[in-house]
């Protein structure tokens, strides 16, 4: 579990060091809003809380927009940084919109969302693809100070939190190690080459999560091209989903829970993608049933890669499966 804040352009920071010396570890900075607004304090604060040694995230606020322009206002600001953790989206509109969500949520499994319980619970994702604000610092509420995240990615616990170093009030955090990117999220456009740039952010990430799942060496241009595509469609077939190279919801999906690393095994719960994809990266048959024969592949692959050969898919097989190119 990992201590966090959350911060826009009206926090006042006053000494980051004394943030780190109060427990945080994580700091979320609200990076654009809907389709023009970007946050002029972004890069100053971006470098100061890394110049601390905290783990960064940024975060989009969202309003009632085309899901994909605003993802791709958002993209065009984030990939100017290297990120820590993964990307928020804040979905604090009234009357929310489902699809809306949906589809901004498929567009990267490296999203979480923020809200409140009425949204976030009915939205249909996993619990470590949200981040639920339960304030216990508000009139009339029975909650007390987290101690476990209960399998949220995140919970929002205090909207006014007193942290060492930060005037008035902090938005307090806590955390699932979940969030953590194994891999640093970099996509290195410069300001100036951003309009000159013809590929699609959106793209380039698909192309990244591509590369790290099926271990290809895909260009990163943010073009679909024949390479691109084909990829897409050796995963959703390995996935067992419709075959269509189209990037939609349900491949974003079984990413996202591929990257949950679930600890996968006979004795364990079903978990259909994590298991297609362990028998898609082991061998044998891919099914997405983690039987006897799927142990014992997994067992001989453990063995062959200097692992513990337990036939169980846990941190250690997870790490070598999605964080090595082997």
């Amino acid at each position: 579990m990992k201590k966090g804040i959350d911060i826009y352009s009206g926090t006042e920071i006053t000494d980051w060091n004394a943030i780190k010396a109060s427990g945080v570890e994580v700091v979320y900075i609200k990076l654009t809003d809907g389709l023009t607004y970007i946050n002029p304090k972004a890069l100053e604060q971006y470098n100061a809380a890394k110049s601390v040694g905290l783990k960064v995230g940024a975060y989009h606020f969202g309003e009632k927009n085309s899901a994909q322009d605003e993802y791709n206002h958002f993209m065009r600001e984030a990939s100017k940084y290297q990120w820590d953790v993964k990307f928020m989206f804040d979905y604090e509109v009234t009357s929310p919109d489902f699809n809306f969500i949906t589809q901004f949520m498929g567009l990267n499994p490296n999203f979480i969302i923020y809200g409140s319980h009425s949204v976030v619970d009915k939205c249909g994702l996993p619990l470590n693809r949200i981040w639920v604000a339960e304030p216990t610092d508000i009139a009339n509420t029975n909650y007390k100070e987290p101690t476990s995240t209960r399998g949220y990615a995140g919970i929002q616990h205090k909207w006014y939190g007193k942290i060492n170093g930060l005037q008035g009030n902090a938005d307090v955090d806590l955390f699932d190690d979940s969030i953590i990117l194994n891999i640093a999220v970099t996509l290195p456009i410069l300001a100036q080459q951003t309009v000159q740039q013809s590929g699609s952010p959106a793209t380039r990430i698909i192309q990244l999560e591509l590369n790290t799942l099926l271990k290809k060496d895909l260009a990163v241009d943010g073009i679909t091209g024949p390479s691109t595509i084909e990829a897409i469609k050796e995963f959703q077939k390995a996935m067992g989903l419709t075959v269509d190279g189209i990037w939609g919801p349900a491949t974003a999906g079984a990413v996202g829970q591929i990257y949950a690393r679930p600890v996968d095994g006979v004795p364990y719960a079903h978990a259909e993608y994590a298991t297609r994809y362990i028998q898609y990266r082991v061998g044998g048959s891919i099914d997405g049933v983690f039987g006897s024969n799927t142990k014992i592949y997994v067992q001989n692959w453990q063995a062959k890669h200097g692992l513990v050969a337990d036939g169980i898919v846990g941190t250690g097989t997870w790490s070598k499966l999605l964080d090595e190119n082997c």
